[in-house]
């Protein structure tokens, strides 16, 4: 009976959560949604698959979106999805269930777990304890959350009175756009972390420096893995301490060491 594990990640939340997960789920696996990945089609062997992701703008990082519509997948498997966010899982869920429904099946169980928060155009990062707090608290909830994905709990989605209003913030988040208000300090060293680690592959190097090409997730991993910590956006990081999750190393994120 195989599970898969379906994940997006650009600080390292939702693959610490995936990498739990898989430990306490035998048989398990963990594939990466990043661009060489989104050539998957099909999944309809696993008894279980699950989404694992961070809530961009009230609702799905768009790779995850794209990666979930294109999937060709057995209405009858059991599907699971845990969000990671600063604030809350917003839509994040009935979109899935949406995506789901137009392929004859469901979400059957959703989990949410707090998580450090890095998107300063939305708010300024949490205080270093709350950090701390919510790193320490996710592997116990993922525990908890993998007793229930053992034995197909099923949880269903509550109707969600703000809508319409969750749905205009998502529908205004055009992250390939906003890639133009990078820049890099003077003290970059060329050495191309970035564009290794990039889930879109979104930044080319160019005379040592990164250029990004408009095809942004937006998942902030460029600024937060930089060894340097010279790249910005906008005036917002300036000066603000960089975050991305203590329990996991660099190259663990960098998509060429997960395509299928």
């Amino acid at each position: 009976m195989k599970t898969s594990i379906y994940y997006f990640t650009g600080t390292g939340n939702s693959l610490k959560i995936a990498k739990d997960l898989k430990q306490a789920l035998p048989g398990a696996r963990l594939i990466q949604i990043c661009k060489q990945n989104m050539n998957i089609q099909a999944d309809i062997t696993s008894d279980k698959i699950g989404f694992v992701f961070p809530v961009y703008y009230r609702g799905l990082p768009h790779m995850v979106r794209d990666f979930i519509k294109n999937l060709k997948i057995n209405p009858q498997t059991y599907f699971f999805a845990i969000a990671n966010y600063g604030g809350y899982a917003a839509i994040s869920f009935l979109q899935i269930n949406e995506l789901l429904k137009e392929k004859n099946t469901y979400l059957a169980a959703h989990f949410g777990i707090p998580m450090p928060g890095n998107m300063w155009f939305m708010y300024y990062p949490h205080p270093k304890k709350d950090f701390t707090d919510r790193t320490n608290l996710q592997r116990k909830k993922t525990k908890e959350i993998a007793q229930q994905i053992k034995v197909k709990t099923e949880i269903e989605l509550a109707p969600f009175s703000t809508y319409e209003k969750e749905q205009n913030i998502y529908d205004a988040f055009v992250p390939d756009q906003m890639d133009a208000d990078f820049w890099v300090q003077e003290n970059c060293n060329g050495c191309g972390i970035c564009a290794k680690i990039c889930p879109a592959e979104n930044i080319k190097m160019e005379n040592s420096k990164p250029v990004w090409q408009h095809q942004c997730q937006y998942c902030l991993g460029c600024i937060h893995w930089c060894p340097k910590e010279s790249i910005e956006f906008k005036e917002d990081s300036l000066a603000k301490e960089r975050y991305h999750n203590p329990a996991i190393q660099c190259f663990e994120v960098m998509p060429s060491n997960h395509i299928i």
